[in-house]
């Protein structure tokens, strides 16, 4: 299509509005446009989903990735991280409460920062919840303490 169009307007639309088969040829034998790498930003941030500042351990570094599911009408337990924890919902929707009862609903698509403060996870909807965690942390520290531990 396009080089019928170039056609066209190569030829100031005067005479035949075909193309010639050389023309043809030489449309159809240019190379495609090489496929480039894409980068599309999920999150910048220096604080967590509270406000509060990322803060890195100090011991050996061990980096955890995860995907976790939460079926509908499923709580995490009330619990804390010692250490940052990047999110992205990749299905569903999730609420994350903290203790003074204050909520975030994040949804598929959406990338954040855990807070770090006592909260609950809950799935409120009526599909599964499917997310993936990086958790930048130390040899030896836990990824989440649940209340009472």
């Amino acid at each position: 299509m396009a080089g019928l169009l170039a056609g066209l307007l190569a030829g100031g639309l005067a005479g035949s509005c075909l193309l010639s088969s050389a023309q043809a040829q030489t449309t159809s034998s240019q190379p495609a446009a090489t496929p480039v790498p894409r980068s599309t930003p999920l999150l910048q941030t220096e604080t967590n989903s509270n406000g509060t500042p990322i803060v890195y351990p100090k011991g050996t570094p061990q980096v955890t990735a995860r995907i976790t599911e939460i079926p509908p009408g499923a709580r995490t337990g009330v619990h804390t991280h010692q250490i940052p924890l990047f999110v992205y919902i990749l299905g569903g929707t999730l609420t994350i409460r903290g203790e003074a009862g204050e909520s975030t609903v994040y949804k598929e698509g959406d990338a954040y920062m855990e807070r770090t403060d006592w909260h609950e996870g809950i799935n409120e909807g009526s599909e599964p919840v499917r997310l993936l965690a990086v958790y930048p942390g130390e040899v030896g520290t836990p990824l989440s303490v649940k209340r009472g531990n």
